[in-house]
């Protein structure tokens, strides 16, 4: 026996919640007042409620795209992003940078078990620069 497939409500053609027309936030069909501003949620059905629902609607998303601009700067994300790749590139940096000089100090010494650990920084360092500069 075969397992029904969970429907997911992505991929339905209806959307199952409506926008408040005072503040924007989504509510169920079935709700009567919306959950956040307390407005009622009834409206006629016509072309002047239909406009004015897409005139509030586009209001709500350009306010939504000035606060997001307003912010300026770089986001979270972004700066998390940028920190990571600093990070990365210092500890590849510093891996290949001591695996070079353990390797010269190997070969200076003719110490087989230093070389093994130096060529193991060195692997790791550009492995590490590897994964910042190549992505997937």
């Amino acid at each position: 026996m075969s397992k029904a497939k969970k429907d997911s409500a992505l991929f339905h053609g209806e959307i199952d919640e409506r926008l408040c027309l005072n503040c924007g936030f989504p509510n169920r069909k079935s709700d009567r007042h919306c959950m956040y501003c307390r407005t009622s949620l009834l409206e006629g059905d016509g072309l002047v409620s239909w406009a004015r629902k897409t005139y509030y609607i586009l209001r709500w998303r350009w306010q939504l795209k000035q606060r997001r601009d307003r912010m300026g700067g770089l986001s979270g994300a972004t700066h998390f992003l940028t920190l990571k790749f600093l990070g990365y590139f210092i500890v590849g940096f510093a891996l290949s940078a001591s695996g070079v000089y353990l390797f010269s100090e190997a070969l200076a010494d003719s110490s087989f078990s230093s070389g093994l650990v130096a060529s193991l920084f060195l692997c790791y360092g550009i492995l590490t620069l590897k994964s910042v500069f190549v992505k997937k």
